[in-house]
């Protein structure tokens, strides 16, 4: 029985060097986990001895990953910078732009934590861990270590329920920011928030109190999240448009396509054409099964209503 509605793609040549074909499967988390985990993944590649399996992930919150195999050698690159080696157990922090991934012969698993999984998980502020991955024991203590080698034991019908049964015991009781969080969330995807002082309004929520509840929980400043949200609709708005409808799929808040290529050039670190052409075919293999599986091509822009769906974020 497998872990849950999968997908695999091609090998991507022919003969005895060709790339197995690489495979990825989402599932939803248990009902009890809604709008706290946003789903749970496995995405394994087998390139061939001595070469390398390269894809893309988008901006999203946080995410929990295991690789089944600890020696598997896998590295992650923000922009420009150095390719940081992946520990076997690692949390993701969350992210303001794309993230380039390279590895070997590998299966990671993984589970998305949203902003409020995040604040009955977590035990630092979100800003001090965006844009970094961390050893996940360095937060969650040994307890990770025994989700760990659980899921390295088990046979794959079992992944789902063991990251159920973990998460269900590592959540704090609902704290008195929860209601906040929840309407904030919803109101940072909303196309019609395009300011902060409209998003005070539309949460009730002070200015203050706004800035340090994004940063906490969120990872980022109001402002920067709105932006990313809106980048991201019109980025996978773009996707679906097809060529030549750039300037009709791009989000209202935008005030000519140049302004979204600008911005682009800041969350992909090239134009929306090029950054396309350079993902990896399960990227856009994994926009297709994850929008039909979760009803969201990001998880970034997965509503809270929809968290506990069927789901699972790349």
């Amino acid at each position: 029985m497998a872990f849950g509605t999968s997908a695999s793609l091609p090998t991507h040549e022919a003969g005895p060097a060709a790339e197995a074909a690489p495979r990825m499967a989402y599932r939803q988390p248990a009902k009890t986990l809604d709008g706290i985990v946003s789903g749970y993944h496995l995405y394994a590649v087998a390139p061939p001895a001595g070469q390398v399996h390269a894809d893309t992930f988008q901006p999203s919150w946080f995410n929990l990953r295991v690789l089944l195999d600890p020696a598997t050698a896998w590295t992650i690159k923000w922009g420009d910078g150095v390719p940081q080696r992946i520990p076997d157990v690692a949390l993701f922090g969350p992210s303001s732009t794309v993230h380039w991934s390279s590895s070997d012969r590998g299966t990671v698993l993984g589970a998305g934590i949203t902003p409020l999984g995040w604040s009955r998980l977590g035990h630092r502020p979100a800003d001090t861990l965006s844009d970094r991955v961390t050893p996940a024991a360095s937060i969650f203590g040994k307890q990770v270590q025994v989700l760990a080698q659980q899921l390295r034991n088990a046979p794959e019908a079992m992944i789902g329920a063991i990251f159920d049964r973990w998460f269900e015991q590592m959540l704090r009781p609902p704290g008195r920011d929860d209601d906040a969080i929840t309407v904030l969330s919803s109101a940072l995807l909303d196309p019609a928030v395009r300011s902060v002082a409209r998003l005070c309004e539309q949460t009730g929520i002070a200015p203050r109190t706004l800035e340090r509840l994004c940063r906490k929980v969120f990872g980022f400043p109001p402002k920067f999240l709105l932006r990313r949200a809106r980048f991201l609709r019109s980025l996978h708005a773009l996707i679906g448009g097809g060529p030549g409808r750039g300037a009709l799929a791009i989000d209202a808040g935008y005030t000519d396509y140049p302004h979204f290529v600008r911005e682009a050039h800041e969350f992909l670190g090239m134009s929306p054409t090029r950054f396309l052409a350079c993902s990896g075919p399960l990227f856009h293999q994994s926009l297709a099964l994850r929008k039909a599986v979760l009803g969201e091509q990001a998880q970034a822009l997965t509503r809270p209503s929809c968290a506990g769906s069927l789901s699972i974020p790349r």
